[in-house]
């Protein structure tokens, strides 16, 4: 009978290590074949313990990247609402109109358009205005775009007025931004996105987010993640409401273009 001798799985006796310089079976300088970066084909894994089984802290890494996406994508397709509930931060609610009583303050919230005009939204006390957190490299905020048009169009006859807060990038690209939307209402640039800041913990917590300010200067409306036509008309509409006495008066409106 012919005797064999003993080898390992990579054909070297048992406690022998390779030539110097060839750690993994490759000669130094020359790499694996295209596809096999550990030894093994496209598709395929290592027996376990093997030294191409990925590290525990790399499976933990990617599924919590996993679960980031999945939540990224929750809130693009509907607001932020459903992962925060009714309640968010300062705010009583989030998306319905707050009661008059319960409304926060706003900040002071003034700066330079990208058009390079000075804008202080105080100056527009006495009139419900739209704020609107959007930045051009926002997808969101381009398909959001069209609506706030929309809005602040047939928001008009109401008094309603419309400003954006262009955040996280120069005045130009903002500006291009507007011009192609054809927007009609001014923006303030905020390159450093430092106006969020001053809503404390009712700071905006996704873009596009939107606020309604009542004509006191108070946040009656907030929504975090992109508005659909109807559901900012309303908001609007509701919030342009006369506060007292409500009964004798008939409901403000404005027509749909």
């Amino acid at each position: 009978m012919t005797s064999h001798p003993v080898t390992g799985a990579d054909g070297r006796p048992p406690g022998a290590q390779p030539p110097d310089g060839v750690a993994d079976g490759h000669p130094p300088g020359t790499q694996p074949p295209d596809g096999v970066a550990d030894g093994h084909p496209p598709g395929t894994q290592t027996p376990d313990g093997g030294a191409g089984r990925r590290p525990r802290s790399q499976v933990g890494r990617a599924c919590l990247m996993a679960a980031a996406a999945a939540v990224a994508a929750a809130a693009a397709a509907g607001g932020l609402r459903a992962l925060l509930g009714p309640h968010h931060g300062g705010l009583p609610v989030v998306g319905r109109v707050i009661p008059a009583a319960q409304r926060p303050a706003a900040p002071p919230l003034s700066g330079t358009t990208l058009t390079g005009q000075p804008l202080n939204i105080a100056s527009w006390r006495g009139h419900v205005v739209v704020i609107n957190f959007w930045g051009s490299w926002c997808v969101p905020c381009r398909a959001e775009a069209p609506v706030l048009r929309r809005v602040a169009t047939d928001a008009r006859p109401l008094g309603v007025r419309f400003a954006g807060i262009d955040i996280r990038e120069e005045p130009a690209a903002g500006l291009a931004f507007e011009r192609h939307y054809h927007m009609p209402y001014p923006s303030i640039s905020d390159p450093g996105d430092l106006i969020s800041a001053r809503f404390g913990v009712a700071a905006p917590v996704a873009t596009p987010s939107t606020y309604i300010l009542d004509a006191h200067g108070r946040i009656a409306w907030a929504w975090f993640g992109a508005t659909a036509y109807n559901q900012l008309e309303l908001a609007v509409t509701q919030a342009a409401q006369p506060q007292a006495p409500a009964r004798s008066r008939a409901p403000a409106t404005f027509k749909a273009t």
